[in-house]
């Protein structure tokens, strides 16, 4: 009867580590509706400083840059990165959407820092632009053409 316990809990013990994993079918799907309303906040931020750039906007690069970073943070923890770095297992390529989606918005706070230095370089204008547009792509939704974004 203790064998019997025993065997019942070590395999209830390796569901539960199985379901804390992420999932290799429909990955994508379930982080899409968890954090597509964060990268519509990125967004957001995004268009503020395409508008401060023009004067229409009052709040400062720096306190943007920060707001960015805070989205960063909540996109993906270490946690979710670690799990996500897991789905190389799956027999099908996964997409690393948090990391991507993560990675645009340190890609905007790095930007928006130079541009308040004055320092603002093509490379990293083009290096978000790629990475939020991929960003973007997970989530199902249109690129947006802001003056952050061009390379002009």
């Amino acid at each position: 009867m203790r064998v019997r316990v025993g065997i019942v809990a070590v395999g209830a013990a390796l569901t539960l580590a199985g379901a804390e994993a992420a999932p290799c079918r429909g990955y994508p799907e379930s982080v899409r509706s968890a954090i597509k309303a964060r990268i519509e906040a990125l967004r957001m931020i995004e268009r503020e400083a395409a508008d401060r750039l023009v004067g229409l906007d009052t709040r400062t690069f720096p306190f943007l840059a920060g707001e960015a970073r805070k989205l960063a943070d909540t996109i993906a923890t270490s946690n979710a990165l670690k799990d996500e770095d897991d789905l190389k297992r799956c027999r099908n390529a996964v997409p690393p959407v948090r990391r991507v989606c993560r990675n645009a918005a340190e890609g905007l706070a790095a930007l928006l820092d130079a541009q308040e230095a004055g320092t603002v370089i093509t490379e990293l204008k083009q290096t978000y632009a790629e990475s939020i547009a991929r960003c973007e792509g997970f989530m199902g939704l249109q690129p947006l053409k802001t003056a952050i974004r061009t390379t002009d």
